[in-house]
Parts: structure tokens; C-alpha cells; sequence
């Protein structure tokens, strides 16, 4: 069966599957969502540090959607024209990636609160739109120089924990719209962060992936701090 203008076969729109480290570690599913241009293949060596911090999670580096308006490898959606008419071609990726997000956990019998998107740039962009849209399907999203499209409406609240890094050099994503959009979740009650790299531009490094990890190391410890019973011991969470 061939595809529909404008979107992968298939069998190619799929994953990168990365097995679990250590069978003893807590079991997470972590879900990479790559940049535009990019592939599966080009984001592993980020998946795989990532990997590195969380033993037992599954891995599962996603192939982007439609062919890549510039380059070989794949974007999510038409970044073409005006932020405002983008939010449409969002929505409809963020369905299409929550269908194999549903299926992922199927397999690996890890839900929603043990599932983490990172993505980048279009990626990232998702990613937020996912902790929107879909609160079920995720705990955490760490967006790496992304978007939120359209930008938090006062007010909004986000379930999951957000996690956004940002270069401070970055061209193609400024920093402005990360930090709209933290002040605007922070006022909402959202468990948001924000980490500006200066000398980073539109990209990710050891650093960021450092950050990166150490952010979502922090929110499973807070949720899982021991909390007093009303019988005066403790409980985990």
C-alpha cells in the first residue's frame, strides 16, 4: 500500500528500538523524537547517552513523518509559514505520533507515568505538544530548542512535569519563546524548568545532556520522596 502525498510509507515510519541496559533497574520507556531534517539514525548518539542515565528504561528513537522539506532525513510536519498556521499541522502529527507512543507501551507494558518524550526542534515542539494534548501518555517532556505552538494560554496547566533546554545563541528557535513559555506555566502552577545554555546554539551537547538527564533524575526523586502517613510512618510516591 503506498503512502498519501506528503507522508512515509509505512514501513518506514516506525522506530529505533533500544533495548534495557540491566533487567534489575526501574522500567521506563523513553521516546526520542528527532529534529527536522534529521533520522532516527542521526539522533542515536544522543538516545544512547540518554540510555546511559536509565538503565532499564526501552528506548525508541522515532522516525519523523514525511520526507524532509530540505535534506534526506524527515520532518514532523510543514514548518512552512506563519507560527499561527502551524498549530493544525501540530495537532494532527501529535495524533499520529500518540498512536505509536499507545503502541510502544503495549509492547513494553510501561504507562503513562513512566514515560518520558525528549525531543528537539520540531521534535521538542511536540514533545510539548504530546504533555498538551495527551497528559495520559507521558510524565515528563524535555524539550532541547523547541516551540510550544501556540504558546501556554493563561491559565493552562500542564500534567506532566516540563523540562526545557535552550541554547542562548540560538538562531533558528530564539530563546524568547522558552522563556515565555516557562513564565507562562509557572504562573499557571505547572512543574516547569528552564536551563539557558549561553554559548550553545541550536543544538545539543555533553552539557545539555547533562542538564537534561539531571532535571528528570530530580522530578522521579520529588516523586518519590518519602511522604508522612497519617500513622506517622512513611510511604514512597
Amino acid at each position: 500500500m503506498s503512502a498519501p502525498p506528503g507522508e512515509m510509507p509505512e514501513a518506514e515510519a516506525l522506530w529505533l528500538e533500544l533495548p534495557p541496559i540491566s533487567s534489575t533497574a526501574p522500567r521506563r520507556l523513553i521516546v526520542f523524537l528527532h529534529g527536522a531534517g534529521s533520522s532516527a539514525e542521526r539522533f542515536a548518539p544522543v538516545a544512547i547517552a540518554w540510555m546511559l542515565k536509565f538503565p532499564g528504561a526501552t528506548g525508541a528513537i522515532l522516525h519523523a513523518l514525511r520526507p524532509a522539506s530540505i535534506g534526506s532525513g524527515g520532518d514532523w510536519f510543514d514548518g512552512l509559514g506563519p507560527a499561527d498556521t502551524l498549530a493544525p499541522r501540530i495537532a494532527q502529527a501529535g495524533r499520529q505520533v500518540a498512536e505509536r507512543i499507545e503502541m510502544l507501551q503495549q509492547t513494553t507494558g510501561v504507562g503513562g507515568e513512566s514515560t518520558l518524550v525528549i525531543g528537539f526542534s520540531q521534535g521538542a515542539t511536540l514533545a510539548l505538544e504530546l504533555a498538551r494534548s495527551r497528559p495520559d501518555l507521558l510524565g515528563i517532556a524535555v524539550s532541547y530548542s523547541g516551540r510550544m505552538i501556540p504558546p501556554p494560554r493563561q491559565g493552562e496547566v500542564m500534567a506532566p512535569a516540563i523540562h526545557l533546554l535552550h541554547g542562548g545563541l540560538d538562531s533558528v528557535v530564539p530563546v524568547i519563546h522558552a522563556q515565555q513559555a516557562c513564565r507562562r506555566l509557572n504562573a499557571s502552577g505547572a512543574r516547569v524548568t528552564l536551563d539557558v545554555l549561553e554559548e550553545y546554539g541550536h543544538s545539543i551537547g555533553q552539557d545539555m545532556i547533562i542538564l537534561g538527564t539531571t532535571r528528570v533524575m530530580q522530578t522521579l526523586f520529588r516523586d518519590r520522596r518519602p511522604k508522612r502517613t497519617a500513622s506517622g510512618g512513611t510511604t514512597l510516591h
